[in-house]
């Protein structure tokens, strides 16, 4: 009876576990969207930036780059997860750990980073194990030999800035001239 309890139990607890759905983002064909902004996401993401660095090239202030649609909050809050020194990429930069894809199903996860690699970018996924209960840990780290394009800063805060940036010109008061500037100024001869 203890036997027929225990071998209950063991499925009852590995049953779900198989039956999970794999979430991605940014989402693809066939799976469930997830919800990046909110945790496992951020720590996945940072996790993952953390390890590209520390496999190919600890030593150099992290530049990361997050997919696109993500908010400044998110930003923000995979910044404070990485180490100092740490900073969004912008513009120009060339040496960027750009996440390509998360997917989470059950307690495993797989984040996909480009890196660059003699100026080339590369592809490496970075798995992990973990839950609410068990912290995400790094289980390996596989660099794929497919080169990969060079990603494009998704900043929210470049786009904001750049928008700051670009307001017209009638949002700003006019300065009036005063009369006597008016009255001095050249005329074309003809009293015009």
């Amino acid at each position: 009876m203890t036997s027929l309890r225990v071998l209950a139990a063991v499925l009852l607890v590995s049953v779900p576990a198989a039956c999970t759905a794999v979430s991605t983002y940014p989402p693809t064909a066939g799976t469930t969207k997830m919800t990046p902004t909110v945790s496992p996401g951020p720590e996945l993401m940072a996790a993952a930036i953390k390890e590209a660095s520390r496999v190919t090239n600890g030593k150099q202030p992290i530049v990361f780059n997050l997919p696109a649609g993500l908010d400044s909050g998110t930003w923000r809050r995979i910044a404070s997860l990485l180490p100092d020194g740490a900073r969004p990429m912008r513009a120009g930069d060339e040496a960027v750990y750009s996440v390509q894809q998360l997917r989470l199903s059950g307690g495993t996860a797989e984040v996909d980073v480009t890196y660059p690699e003699r100026g080339v970018y590369q592809l490496m996924t970075v798995k992990l194990e973990g839950g609410p209960v068990i912290p995400w840990r790094v289980q390996w780290a596989y660099r794929w030999v497919i080169p990969a394009t060079a990603p494009v800063a998704n900043d929210p805060m470049i786009a904001a800035e750049a928008t700051e940036a670009k307001k017209p010109e009638a949002e700003t008061p006019a300065v009036e001239t005063p009369a006597t500037e008016q009255a001095a100024a050249p005329t074309d001869g003809n009293g015009g």
